[in-house]
């Protein structure tokens, strides 16, 4: 008979950069988690801040903290260099500002073992909006296929690796891409499609901070614009398939160009020659009508498609326009504050 460790060492990796201010409160939360067997490497990615003298406090004071520093390379290497290093039958990531609930690891390392699954993913709440919250009773966790995962990741954009535990079964090879915004997509896209099935725990185990800053979180700027191609990686590597996570795939496409495209007319600085809007234009509209060609809904109000249609500068006039009500509403409710 197959016998089964029902207490597998699970590795917790901790990419580290300049947050001292959070650390502590990270760190913590695993350490004081219900399961016990558990290894956290922290990879100190060149941090200018306390934060690399923090982490060697830690290792010092507890014997299943490892400490890796390196030179700034990014987050993409920074969980690289933990894959290298990770000793457990189950890894999972957490983001150094922010904290899990103490359950996490215990509710997704028995719910993988009772249902033999190498992916698990957990719900999740945002900082600011935790303490708000009223505490409720969660559903109760399910399996889906693959099919089901990967329609509901499209549907509800859960694509961060840290909302998931993975055995290494499947992990075996697979790497970050360096110096992507990115590179969760690519990820979590190529663990799904190595895996028939995944486990979801609805309960919102991982806090994510929206109180810190960082370059996915932070005002636009033209390094964003690298992430096109994750969006062109999920069509690419959805099309086996069922029509309608096709379809949601393609949706995802067209509004995450469009998401580009939007905020360029507000930051004019960063394209005044329209070079990257032409670019973007000629994108979505190709993308439209591969999408009509398919008989694919679009997804987009009937106003912004029309618009599409007209010259680059009459687009931006509404998107403006728009831009200057909600700066005006804000500063008016700023001044109601006061």
């Amino acid at each position: 008979m197959e016998t089964v460790n029902l207490t597998p060492l699970v590795t917790v990796i901790v990419p580290v950069y300049n947050v001292e201010a959070y650390l502590e409160r990270c760190v913590h939360s695993i350490l004081k988690q219900k399961y016990k067997n558990i290894e956290i490497l922290l990879i100190n990615d060149g941090s200018s801040d306390k934060s690399g003298t923090l982490c060697d406090l830690f290792r010092s004071k507890y014997n299943n903290v490892q400490v890796f520093h390196q030179a700034n390379a990014g987050m993409s290497i920074a969980r690289n260099t933990g894959l290298s290093h990770a000793k457990g039958e189950y890894i999972c990531f957490v983001d150094s500002d922010d904290w899990i609930e103490k359950e996490m690891i215990q509710e997704m390392v028995s719910f993988a073992l009772q249902n033999k699954l190498n992916l698990v993913e957990c719900g999740i709440v945002k900082s600011l909006e935790k303490s708000k919250k009223k505490q409720k009773i969660s559903s109760a966790p399910f399996i889906e296929t693959r099919e089901e995962a990967m329609f509901r990741l499209l549907k509800n954009n859960n694509f961060s690796v840290w909302r998931r535990i993975y055995s290494t079964e499947i992990l075996k090879a697979r790497k970050f891409i360096p110096n992507k915004i990115n590179e969760d997509v690519f990820f979590t896209i190529d663990s799904i499609n190595s895996i028939d099935r995944q486990g979801f725990i609805p309960s919102e185990f991982y806090i994510y901070n929206t109180e810190n800053l960082s370059i996915t979180r932070s005002p636009y700027s033209l390094k964003k614009l690298d992430a096109k191609d994750a969006l062109y990686h999920i069509v690419e590597h959805t099309k086996s398939y069922s029509l309608k996570v096709k379809e949601l795939a393609n949706q995802y496409l067209l509004l995450g160009l469009v998401n580009h495209y939007n905020p360029l007319f507000t930051h004019f600085y960063l394209d005044p020659k329209f070079l990257h809007r032409k670019q973007l234009k000629r994108e979505i509209l190709m993308q439209l009508k591969k999408m009509n060609a398919l008989n694919f809904p679009h997804a987009l109000p009937i106003f912004q498609y029309l618009l599409l249609k007209l010259p680059i500068r009459i687009y931006g006039i509404p998107i403006r326009l728009k831009e200057l009500r909600l700066n005006i509403q804000h500063k008016i409710l700023k001044a109601i504050h006061v």
